[in-house]
């Protein structure tokens, strides 16, 4: 698993060659990652002192009020960007999904050092099919991580169980958000299953590749144009470096 999560965080590094290549690629899903990250973020900033306002007003006692206020207005911010980051990802992940297929595709073809390398065929049936079996392997996760998370952010409420929830919630997020990126490759060549179970074989590089992608997203505007495409193209060299020594 450290050998996996070591080779997908390198993997960022080459993937800066592959950015100066298919830079064309990478303009649309960029820009609609910024405009969708600033929107949703930034309605996350401004209502997390509402929300944080409203949980200590729960709190009936004048002791301790100073310090009750101050952290529900924190859990309050947490919680709508951890809520933000969930629904930037996942609507993210449908709005430009198209986009970064293609971009996967070039990576895979310049990796393979053959831009006639042949990908699967296509059809409408077959792009009916990917569409249905992409949707139930996004929903999937989606609950997953939504029910961990949340089983994670409540044990957060037990004295000292911070320490050790906050890593847990980062490494859940990063693992899906891996999973995602890793997703463009794999579904070129696995059925849902089969997905499913080399991302379970894979952890340290799903990780790994969800680690850099939600630190890049904590880079004022440039993190949201460059994550995605980023993500995307590391994660692709990944599967196909697996998948060609596996």
């Amino acid at each position: 698993m450290l050998q996996g999560l070591s080779n997908a965080i390198k993997s960022y590094v080459d993937a800066f060659k592959y950015m100066r290549t298919l830079w064309r690629w990478q303009i649309g899903p960029g820009i609609i990652s910024l405009i969708l990250g600033v929107i949703i973020f930034g309605l996350a900033y401004e209502f997390g002192d509402n929300l944080g306002r409203i949980m200590s007003s729960w709190y009936p006692w004048d002791f301790g009020k100073s310090a009750i206020n101050w952290f529900f207005m924190m859990m309050g911010k947490i919680m709508l960007f951890i809520t933000g980051l969930f629904a930037y990802r996942y609507i993210l992940l449908i709005v430009i999904s198209p986009m970064l297929s293609i971009l996967s595709e070039k990576v895979e073809q310049l990796y393979m050092d053959n831009p006639d390398h042949q990908m699967p065929g296509f059809s409408v049936r077959k792009l009916a099919r990917d569409v249905s079996r992409g949707m139930r392997l996004t929903i999937r996760n989606l609950i997953r991580e939504l029910s961990y998370t949340i089983g994670l952010f409540l044990l957060g409420f037990i004295p000292g169980a911070s320490v050790f929830t906050t890593p847990l919630t980062f490494g859940v997020q990063s693992y899906y958000a891996g999973f995602a990126n890793m997703d463009f490759t794999m579904e070129r060549y696995m059925n849902v299953k089969e997905r499913v179970r080399f991302v379970k074989h894979n952890k340290g590089m799903a990780i790994g590749n969800g680690i850099i992608f939600l630190l890049l997203l904590m880079i004022p505007v440039l993190g949201l144009l460059l994550a995605p495409t980023l993500g995307v193209i590391a994660a692709t060299l990944d599967v196909t470096r697996a998948s060609n020594t596996g």
